[in-house]
């Protein structure tokens, strides 16, 4: 007699789609499938062929996540419903029958399977609306790599550096494991120390066997293994304005990174805290093509909400000239002086 549920676990079902996505930039749908918990739900029954059960995939997914893709929900569950075609030539018995969305708020039970990290653990562990980018390097090197973290902050980068991200109250091989599973990204910064470090090469082999981007930079070694193949960028660790432009000029212009560092760069600009934070973003502005609208609207907002926006040298002019000028709110009819009784 064949053991109840269906005949493959569901975390490995769904972390296959992952990789599939993922190897077609597709990091939402990435997002939504790791992000979510998991589970298979028998919806029906029949003696066809020595019986059948058809089965439904269920993600119980963050609301910050739903929220975002809610307009598209239908679509996306007929896709992913699409990639799982395959398992019905392994499973002739047990076809997926539907793929359901749904949202699930914070703290509430989960009754599937979780194969990325807690919604509210990446919450603690990365600031919202910033690229979440890990610093992979040997502590020979900490102060340096703490002022390019610095510097990575003003593009909208947040970047992990364990020495400082890690508080001593928790365990710090979870807290690394966390800041891999849930980035966006990972920069290997190949220093003269970096390959007999202990954790360094296997910090980039996680991240090269997760599909994301690997960022080699060279500071006095050629990268090496996976890494040799990957076109990587030079750099100096004592001028970490310069390193930082070129990690974040790197991460705009991939297109598996793009989309997360262009609303990443939006919301640095939105929250500006200088005036020369702003004119440094300022020159960006033309060379991205593809801002939403929803992203025009909160530049634009910046100009008159932000001062360190609006008064900025040439700043609101540039936006303006991309993005037009906001409509301006009609006019109130005067009012009567007339009484109604």
């Amino acid at each position: 007699m064949r053991e109840p549920g269906f005949p493959k676990p569901v975390a490995e079902i769904v972390a296959t789609l992952a990789d599939l996505f993922r190897h077609k930039h597709r990091n939402e749908l990435v997002e939504l499938l790791e992000s979510s918990s998991t589970r298979f739900d028998e919806i029906n029954f029949d003696n066809w062929n020595g019986g059948t059960t058809t089965w439904a995939l269920r993600l119980e997914t963050p609301v910050p996540v739903f929220a975002s893709i809610e307009p598209r929900i239908p679509a996306i569950e007929k896709e992913i419903a699409s990639k799982l075609s395959y398992l019905g030539r392994l499973f002739p018995n047990d076809p997926i029958g539907e793929v359901t969305i749904f949202p699930i708020a914070p703290g509430a039970t989960v009754i599937g399977q979780r194969i990325a990290p807690a919604e509210l653990d990446v919450r603690r562990l990365w600031p919202q609306g910033r690229f979440r980018l890990f610093l992979s390097h040997v502590s020979e090197h900490k102060v340096a790599v703490s002022k390019l973290k610095d510097q990575l902050e003003l593009f909208g980068i947040a970047a992990f550096v364990a020495h400082e991200a890690i508080k001593p109250s928790l365990e710090w091989l979870r807290e690394i494991e966390l800041a891999l599973r849930s980035m966006h990204a990972l920069v290997a910064l190949i220093t003269p120390e970096f390959h007999a470090s202990v954790w360094t090469d296997q910090e980039t082999g996680w991240a090269f066997g997760r599909g994301m981007l690997v960022v080699p930079v060279r500071l006095g070694v050629d990268p090496y293994g996976f890494a040799g193949k990957v076109q990587g960028i030079s750099g100096d660790l004592e001028k970490p304005k310069t390193l930082a432009k070129s990690v974040f000029d790197t991460l705009l212009t991939n297109s598996q990174t793009h989309g997360e560092m262009r609303r990443a760069f939006v919301t640095a600009l939105c929250s500006s805290g200088s005036f020369a934070q702003s004119i440094m973003l300022r020159d960006y502005i033309p060379e991205i093509a593809d801002f939403t609208d929803e992203e025009k609207t909160a530049v634009r907002e910046a100009c008159e909400k932000n001062d360190q926006v609006s008064k900025a040298y040439k700043v609101p002019e540039t936006i303006y000239k991309a993005f037009g000028k906001p409509k301006k709110a009609a006019e109130a009819p005067p009012q009567s002086d007339d009484v109604p009784f």
